[in-house]
């Protein structure tokens, strides 16, 4: 997971060093956007929604946007719920983040609205840990991958700085014991971020 991370961190720094590195043209030019988002997270699997809830989430992300082509990568990170398992009601904690890479399209319909959707793969760590001397034995505790699909809205109020909303989806399915249970679900942000 590391390795995939590097090559992609690696790659972008490198369209950046090229970019500035060559002068091109004002429509050749690729913009750069840095932002963060912050949102709304909710849970598929029905059981650990009702254990642990929806939390939120944060997302600082880094792109790239030519000819409105998106190529990202960012972080997400923020959910961390406390909760009660079992019949017995053990306290437990749940933790999902990791980082995503994306690729998409910017609708630049208005001077100041740009509509884009996306899809991407994140690489994802979870945790669950259970306060119970039954389940020591048993942690949970991994890594695993899976596509995620967005959409969303960027409002430019003035040239270098946008607003913007975001749809995202995400299925992870996980398979800690016997049976498989996806800790992937929706995520409902809004954010801000700086064009150059």
């Amino acid at each position: 997971m590391m390795r995939k991370t590097s090559y992609l961190i690696f790659g972008l720094a490198l369209i950046l060093i090229l970019s500035w590195s060559q002068p091109l043209s004002a429509d050749l030019k690729p913009d750069f956007e840095i932002g963060c988002s912050l949102g709304l997270r909710t849970v598929i699997n029905s059981d650990l929604k009702e254990a642990y809830g929806n939390g939120i989430n944060y997302f600082p992300n880094l792109s790239v946007v030519w000819k409105g082509i998106i190529l990202g990568f960012g972080y997400e990170g923020g959910y961390k719920r406390d909760g009660l398992l079992g019949i017995y009601e053990e306290p437990a904690e749940l933790s999902v983040k990791g980082p995503e890479i994306f690729l998409g399209y910017q609708f630049n319909l208005l001077s100041k609205v740009s509509p884009f959707i996306k899809i991407g793969y994140g690489f994802y760590s979870y945790k669950q840990v259970v306060e119970s001397e039954y389940l020591s034995d048993y942690p949970v505790d991994g890594t695993k991958s899976g596509l995620i699909f967005g959409g969303g809205l960027k409002i430019y109020p003035i040239k270098q700085v946008f607003i913007s909303a975001e749809v995202k989806y995400g299925s992870l399915k996980v398979k800690p014991y016997e049976d498989e249970v996806d800790v992937g679900g929706l995520r409902l942000n809004c954010g801000f971020g700086i064009k150059f």
